[in-house]
C-alpha cells in the first residue's frame, strides 16, 4: 500500500471517529450471526457486538465470512506480485497509467508513483489462486523476471535493476463487476480487492444507502439471481 493510501485510510478513520464510530484494530471477525431482519451479532476473537446492520467489506475473506449468509458469485482470490522500481525521473512527475496488450506481458500492466518507494508497476490479475489465511507472500521468479523485462522495454524512467517486489491479493468476480448488495441485515461489498481503493467515496455512499434504507445501485452490482 502506498503512503498516500495509508494517509487516506487514516483520514477516513479520523473522520469516522469524529462522527461517533469506534475503530478497533487487531480485532478479527470470526463469524456473523443473523438474528432477524434488523438484528445481527458480529463475533470477534475479543467479544461480540450486536447491531441492526453489518457491512462486510472483507473481499478476500468474503466467501469464508458471509458465503453462507448471502448468494455470492464465485470469487477468485489471487496473490499478485507488483513491484516498486527505482525512479530515474522525479516521482512527482509520473502519471498513473494502464498499458493494455493483445498477447504480451499477460495482457495488461498498470503503474503509478509511490512517493518515497519508487514507481509501482504490476500485471493485472494474473497471480495464482490462494487462501488469504495461508499464503506465502513470496515473489514468483518467472513473473518478476517478466515484470523487469517490461520495465526495461517500456519504462525508460525507471531502473529495472532496482526493484522491490510487493505481495498483495486480488478478489475478482467472473465478469469483473463489483458486488454491492444487501440480504436482510447483511450488507456486502466484495469483488474489487486490488483495484477498488480509488472508488472508496462512491462505494461508501452506495453502502450507506444499502444499510440505511436498502436503496440498491444498478442491478449489475447485486447478488446473483
Amino acid at each position: 500500500m502506498s503512503s498516500h493510501a495509508d494517509r487516506a485510510v487514516a483520514a477516513l478513520q479520523t473522520a469516522a471517529g469524529k462522527a461517533g464510530a469506534l475503530v478497533r484494530h487487531s480485532t478479527p471477525v470470526t463469524s456473523i450471526e443473523v438474528l432477524g431482519e434488523d438484528a445481527v451479532l458480529v463475533h470477534t476473537d475479543s467479544g461480540s457486538y450486536r447491531a441492526r446492520r453489518v457491512v462486510a467489506a472483507v473481499n478476500a475473506w468474503a466467501s469464508k465470512l458471509v458465503g453462507e449468509l448471502v448468494p455470492l458469485p464465485p470469487l477468485r482470490v489471487t496473490q499478485e506480485q507488483p513491484a516498486h522500481f527505482g525512479a530515474r525521473e522525479p516521482e512527482d512527475s509520473w502519471p498513473s497509467f494502464v498499458h493494455r496488450f493483445a498477447d504480451a506481458f499477460y495482457g495488461g500492466t498498470y503503474g503509478l508513483a509511490t512517493p518515497g518507494e519508487g514507481i509501482k508497476v504490476g500485471f493485472h490479475g494474473v497471480g495464482r489462486e490462494v487462501d488469504p489465511d495461508h499464503r506465502d507472500f513470496a515473489p514468483e521468479p518467472g513473473q518478476l523476471a517478466e515484470l523487469r523485462d517490461y520495465a526495461r522495454q517500456w519504462l525508460p524512467g525507471v531502473d529495472a535493476d532496482v526493484v522491490a517486489p510487493i505481495s498483495c491479493t486480488y478478489t475478482t468476480t467472473p465478469d469483473g463487476d463489483f458486488v454491492l448488495d444487501r440480504r436482510g441485515p447483511v450488507v456486502v461489498a466484495t469483488g474489487f480487492s486490488g483495484h477498488g481503493f480509488k472508488f472508496v467515496p462512491a462505494i461508501g455512499r452506495v453502502l450507506t444507502d444499502l444499510a440505511v434504507d436498502g436503496t440498491r445501485p444498478d442491478r449489475r452490482f447485486g447478488f446473483p439471481r
